[in-house]
């Protein structure tokens, strides 16, 4: 998503508004000193949330910045207020929340999002990747403003002897190479661990050293012990003593399988000769309840006959006892025949009963002798089981354990010494080992291949174009990360004065390979005073001169995103820049006289340098 930044403002309570707007292309700030050209770039890089403080609020009477920025599907608004951490945004564009934003990652719980992820989508990266910061393959936060390192060069770095794209600390130059890479290739190696430290290495290495010494002096402790075990079975063949074992224990087994199937089957018949006793039994009882029953009836019949035979011996009486009135005498019936009869009956059944009573008895007790003989043997049976047979079982499953624990021991004894010769040779290598054979990441060895040639090749056509006296050859020196022209370093090449333009030349060539290679593309250029020390020992009034070569260039190449620069009047070109597109507002301290169409004295109003109300006071009397 390619964006440029369309508007900056300074605003205060009670102040008037102080506004700079730009176009896509190349914009121009220029003015004399403190007119506050770079106090623009400043509140720029407030509102990216860069930048701390852009002003002195109790000098200006400014507090808080606004600035908008233009995508190809909308408009964005950030504004934030000095001595706050917080920007708030307005958003037109899909898949960027409005709201407030963090300038900082906060602790969890934090439900703000940051501003940093922000500008990375700004740039198409939709999701914030974990970049290698060292050669360790420790990780942190993709950063907007190591990024902007690339293609934003500050007026205090601008002269700088080294390279002005790296961080000025070196600690920071892998994370910076690592930050280059993922915008070129969208690579953040994650399938790469991280790294420890040699000093962490080591100290874990020492601490594995010494567990793993503790582990087998333990394990010489314990083997000693088990063979001290192993020797109470002397040169016994314990395996095949085993084996005898259990062949005796299935024989045993089989046995008190055999003697218990028997004693179920004993068991069954033994059930069978209960329930016929207790049949029988039923049916004795019977037989004696219907004696008892056939004597009392002879009693009855007995009594009946030796009843009548007294009753007939007795005269009947004739007369009536309490009136002594005539009785006329009944006659008697006589049952003693009937008894005999009944009698007769009864005794004939009592001796069929008395016979079926003594052949129930006699089986009876067969049933009972077949009983108890079964008894005694399923007891004779179950005292085998269980003091014999079981017993011996145990003994047998108990001396087969005891010969599984022996070939157990042993095994174990023979794996404590292989587990003990094995972490031995461990810590043999532990102690040679060579800590520059770990792994390192080295972030330049990851760039493309043609990135080096690529940049020589578009350093060179710049210089060209550029017109820079006596070029020869350009090189980017990866080692340094910086530009020589001629074989030479820019320290030793024509002074102090062309460093400010080297930096330049290469703060562009990485714009170019950016836009024209990079998966992200910032598709911005900033560069504050490109030509800060270039008059020295050049022909300011040549029209072929490199100070104007490069503004031309500025102007030839505006198309390939946004730049802003920041330029002295006094050093600027003679060129054309309104008629070319470009955008030019100038800060002058001479409001009475300027160069160009917008203008105005300094960028934030009413604020003046002591300097500059000298300036005008002697300005109004001349005018006099």
């Amino acid at each position: 998503m390619a964006f440029y930044i369309s508007k900056v403002t300074a605003i205060g309570s009670g102040k008037t508004p102080a506004s700079v707007e730009f176009n896509s292309g190349l914009n121009i700030i220029c003015g004399v000193s403190d007119s506050g050209k770079t106090c623009v770039l400043k509140c720029i890089q407030f509102a990216m949330g860069i930048l701390k403080i852009p002003f002195d609020k109790a000098k200006t009477g400014y507090d808080s910045v606004y600035m908008e920025v233009v995508t190809p599907t909308g408009k964005i608004i950030f504004s934030r207020s000095l001595g706050k951490n917080i920007v708030n945004v307005v958003s037109e564009v899909n898949g960027i929340d409005g709201g407030d934003y963090d300038i900082t990652y906060k602790p969890q719980g934090n439900n703000r999002p940051i501003l940093n992820e922000l500008w990375l989508k700004l740039i198409g990266i939709d999701e914030l990747p974990m970049i290698i910061k060292n050669q360790h393959f420790e990780r942190q936060r993709l950063q907007w403003n190591t990024l902007t390192d690339l293609f934003w060069l500050k007026e205090q770095e601008i002269e700088n002897p080294k390279s002005v794209l790296l961080p000025d600390t070196v600690t920071q130059h892998p994370y910076f190479f690592s930050c280059l890479l993922y915008l070129l290739t969208g690579n953040n190696y994650a399938e790469m661990e991280q790294q420890e430290k040699e000093e962490i290495s080591a100290a874990k290495r020492n601490a594995v050293q010494q567990f793993v010494n503790a582990q087998i002096a333990q394990m010489s402790a314990k083997r000693e012990n088990l063979q001290n075990l192993l020797s109470d079975f002397g040169n016994l063949d314990v395996e095949a003593e085993m084996q005898k074992l259990i062949d005796h224990l299935s024989e045993t087994e089989d046995a008190i399988a055999t003697a218990t199937e028997e004693s179920k089957d004993l068991l069954s018949t033994l059930l069978s000769f209960k329930e016929q006793e207790a049949e029988l039994a039923m049916t004795y009882n019977q037989f004696q309840s219907l004696k008892s029953q056939y004597t009392a009836d002879i009693k009855r019949l007995t009594f009946i006959a030796d009843s009548e035979v007294h009753m007939h011996s007795i005269a009947e009486n004739t007369s009536c006892p309490f009136c002594n009135g005539k009785i006329q005498p009944r006659r008697r019936q006589s049952y003693i025949a009937t008894a005999k009869a009944e009698l007769a009956r009864i005794i004939s059944q009592l001796q069929g009963l008395t016979e079926s009573e003594n052949d129930i008895s006699c089986k009876l007790n067969i049933t009972r002798e077949k009983i108890q003989t079964l008894e005694t043997r399923i007891k004779e049976i179950d005292t085998l089981v269980d003091s014999e047979l079981i017993p011996h079982a145990e003994g047998l499953r108990t001396a087969i354990t005891q010969y599984r624990a022996y070939i157990e021991i042993k095994h174990e004894v023979e794996i404590l010494h292989t587990i003990s010769t094995e972490w031995n040779t461990e810590l043999q290598k532990q102690t040679i080992d060579d800590p520059t054979d770990k792994p390192k990441f080295k972030p330049k060895d990851q760039l493309p291949e043609d990135f080096n040639t690529s940049i020589d090749e578009i350093s060179y056509a710049i210089l060209e174009s550029c017109q820079y006296e006596g070029l020869n050859t350009a090189h980017f020196n990866i080692g340094t990360f910086d530009l020589e022209v001629n074989g030479l370093k820019k320290e030793v090449s024509h002074g102090k004065g062309y460093w400010a333009f080297i930096n330049t030349v290469l703060g562009l060539s990485f714009r170019q390979y950016l836009h024209e290679s990079a998966i992200y593309k910032p598709d911005l250029f900033v560069v504050d005073t490109p030509l800060l020390g270039l008059d020295q020992g050049v022909e300011n009034s040549a029209p072929s001169s490199m100070r104007t070569a490069l503004f031309q260039y500025f102007i030839n190449h505006q198309s390939e995103g946004q730049i802003i620069v920041v330029e002295n009047t006094k050093d600027l070109p003679d060129l054309d820049y309104e008629k070319s597109g470009a955008s030019v507002i100038e800060f002058t301290q001479d409001k009475y006289n300027s160069r160009f169409s917008e203008s105005r004295y300094g960028f934030l109003y009413d604020v003046f340098s002591e300097k500059d109300s000298c300036e005008e006071e002697q300005y109004a009397k001349n005018q006099l």
